[in-house]
Formats: C-alpha cells, sequence, structure tokens
C-alpha cells in the first residue's frame, strides 16, 4: 500500500493581501457553494482515471496527511468540509492518524466553526498571525488585529485543538530587531507547537510589486538574514526543532504534510491552481476561479526537464537531515577535488557541516541555501 499527502484549496477571502500571489479572491463568497460542488466533481472524476489500483479498496491509497490551504479555509461551514472529506473516503483509505491541518485567518474564528472542524477530525490548525506588531500587521496590509490573533487562539484551545501552528513574516520594511524579538517572544508565550517564519518576498503582478519599485526601501539581505539567525537561536532555546528552512515545531509536532513535499513523496491535490506529484509526474489545474468552476477535471502537464538527483538535493537541502556527498558527485559538473575544497570554504565561513558523509546547511547557510546549492553545483 502507498503513503501519501492530500492537499485541498479553498481560495475565498475576506480581502486580498497585497503581497500575497496565491489563487485567492475577496468579494467572491457567493461562488463558495457552485466552488465546493466543483471540488467534490473533481475529486469523483479524477479518482477513477488516476490509476487502476484506486478502484480496488485493496489497494486504496493511504493518506498521511491532508493540509486545506488557501485563501482563508476557516471561511467555510463545517458542513462543506464534511462532503469533500466523505468524498475522499470514497477513494481513499484516510490512516487513524492522519495529521488533518486547516489554515485559519484571526478575525475569522468562529468557536462553533472549530468545534465542527474538530468533529471532523481536523486536528492541526495553522494560524496566519504573520506579527504580533499592530504597525506591522497595518504595513502587510492585513486586517486582523493583534487581539483578534490572541482570541483565536484561545478558540482553538477552548476546542480541543492541541497542535497549532504560527505563520510569521520579517524583514518587512520598518521591522526592527526590538520588534522581532517581541514577536518570537510573544510567540514563545503562546505554546504554539510549530511556527513557520518566511522573509518577505515581493512577488510579480502583486500591489507590492508597485509600492516597492525601489529595493532601497526594503530591508536589506544582511538585516534579514540577522533576523533569521535571531529567530533560529531563541526558538532553539526554547527546543524547537529547526528541521526545515523555514519551519521549526516542538518534538514530534513536525508538519508531516511539509515533510511529505520536502522528501518528494506522492501528493494528490484538488482545487483551482492545485499542483500534484503523482507517479513522477506534475500536474495541475486553471489558475482562473470561473473556468474552474465550470470544468474542474482540466488539468497542465508539466515537463521538468531536471536530472531527479538534482531536485532530491535541491529539497533534502532544505532539510536538517542533510544529503549525500555522494549523491552530489553524481550530478555536480565539478570534479571530487573541486567539490572538496568547496565543501570545505563553505564550511570555514559557517554556511554547512560534513557528518557522516552528508552535507547539513547551518542556519545560515539554510537562509542561502540556493546559492549554496549553485558553488557546490
Amino acid at each position: 500500500m502507498s503513503t501519501s499527502s492530500i492537499y485541498i484549496h479553498i481560495p475565498f477571502c475576506k480581502t486580498k493581501c497585497p503581497y500575497c500571489d496565491f489563487a485567492s479572491w475577496a468579494n467572491k463568497e457567493n461562488l463558495i457553494d457552485r466552488y465546493c460542488s466543483a471540488l467534490i466533481s473533481e475529486i469523483g472524476s479524477k479518482c477513477e482515471v488516476y490509476n487502476t489500483y484506486l478502484s480496488s479498496k485493496d489497494n486504496q491509497p493511504s493518506i498521511e496527511t491532508i493540509f486545506i490551504g488557501g485563501g482563508t479555509p476557516s471561511l467555510l461551514h463545517p458542513n462543506y468540509y464534511e462532503r469533500i472529506l466523505n468524498e475522499l473516503k470514497k477513494y481513499f483509505t484516510i490512516a487513524n492518524d492522519c495529521e488533518i491541518t486547516l489554515e485559519l485567518n484571526p478575525g475569522t474564528a468562529k468557536k462553533e466553526y472549530l468545534s465542527g472542524y474538530k468533529s471532523l477530525g481536523i486536528n492541526r490548525i495553522s494560524i496566519g498571525a504573520q506579527s504580533f506588531n499592530e504597525t506591522i500587521l497595518e504595513i502587510l496590509g492585513r486586517k486582523h488585529t493583534v487581539s483578534e490573533t490572541y482570541e483565536a487562539i484561545e478558540l482553538i484551545k477552548e476546542c480541543g485543538f492541541t497542535n497549532f501552528n504560527l505563520d510569521l513574516i520579517y524583514a518587512v520594511p520598518g521591522m526592527t530587531k526590538e520588534i522581532w524579538l517581541s514577536t518570537i517572544n510573544t510567540v514563545l508565550r503562546l505554546e504554539s507547537t510549530h511556527i513557520s517564519a518566511y522573509s518577505l518576498t515581493i512577488e510579480p503582478n502583486t500591489p507590492f510589486e508597485y509600492i516597492y519599485k525601489d529595493p532601497k526601501q526594503l530591508p536589506s539581505d544582511d538585516n534579514s538574514c540577522d533576523l533569521y539567525l535571531e529567530l533560529c537561536t531563541q526558538l532553539k532555546n526554547k527546543d524547537f526543532n529547526h528541521y526545515e528552512v523555514s519551519n521549526f515545531a516542538k518534538n514530534g509536532f513536525e508538519s508531516k504534510h511539509n515533510l511529505n513535499y520536502w522528501c518528494g513523496n506522492t501528493f494528490y491535490a484538488f482545487g483551482v491552481n492545485a499542483y500534484r506529484y503523482l507517479n513522477g509526474l506534475r500536474t495541475s489545474n486553471t489558475k482562473e476561479l470561473e473556468a474552474y468552476i465550470a470544468n474542474p477535471n482540466i488539468e497542465t502537464i508539466h515537463d521538468y526537464p531536471i536530472d531527479y538527483n538534482f531536485e532530491k538535493i535541491m529539497l533534502n537541502s532544505r532539510l536538517n537531515q542533510g544529503f549525500d556527498i555522494n549523491l552530489l558527485n553524481t550530478i555536480s559538473k565539478k570534479s571530487s577535488l573541486e567539490i572538496t575544497q568547496t565543501i570545505k570554504d563553505l564550511s570555514n565561513l559557517g554556511y554547512l557541516e560534513l557528518l557522516d558523509n552528508k552535507i547539513h546547511l547551518t542556519d545560515r547557510g539554510m537562509f542561502v541555501n540556493n546559492e549554496i546549492l549553485l558553488k557546490l553545483i
């Protein structure tokens, strides 16, 4: 029996954040019912044709993780997720200990909804806190307040959720080290089991691309790195495991869903702009909401003309488990002697360590992992 994950995309938001380039829309909640019907239709249609083994219950894929992302999935009533999960169960064997995550934005948390999610088997909540500083939230264009984040966390705990993630964004214009440290200290007091932290990225075709045309308006790379390293230090001091570039967890609370991605394992995906990886093939759905609702069964095949060993190294370099130096030798254009010297140089600079024939990036190396890989390859 194979092991895999499922991603479900919910594209609806109360407002669209100016830095966001995800497939999400504000003021289209009138389409929720039609969208969920299309989503359920896609699950049924595609699961019938993906592979012949899906037709046999004995060979149904075992699903270890389900992630409901967006958008703002917490806008939807639990009844919608009951329908979606029931459809999935027709085609997949859901593991008894399946990690089922739902993303929630502060300001949308409702006790009735959270209790409903819990009763459906959803057992992990990921909260888009982003910051615990009102000024930074305003700069980011977030519409929730810090107090609403506190309230959401209290509701989550009241409803029996013991596993929750807090998303944070750093390297925001106007963010000082003091502001960042205050947010980190607040997060630690709130007893989150998992923290995801991302440097603000200016994506094409977002309002931020036009607001921050001049790179000088943004924090320098050195400043961003300093904030990142401060986060790594503070969380490690509180027994968080830095298991992936942007992810930190208490022991046993690592996101199994994220790890499935980074380990290059199979994952199914349903919804507008959803990307999947099945039998070595990547496909995705349309990014247009109305087009998806009209026909949710169309998908595009993505041809990745790259060496799978390179991809394995690229993914594994993001993890604290490291990657095998022998694997590097199979794809690098450098000679063994050149690789050895490059590793030595990067180690002396504090970017990596070589342990038991495996290359492990340090925190500083993780911050620039793509640049490190280019130097090695």
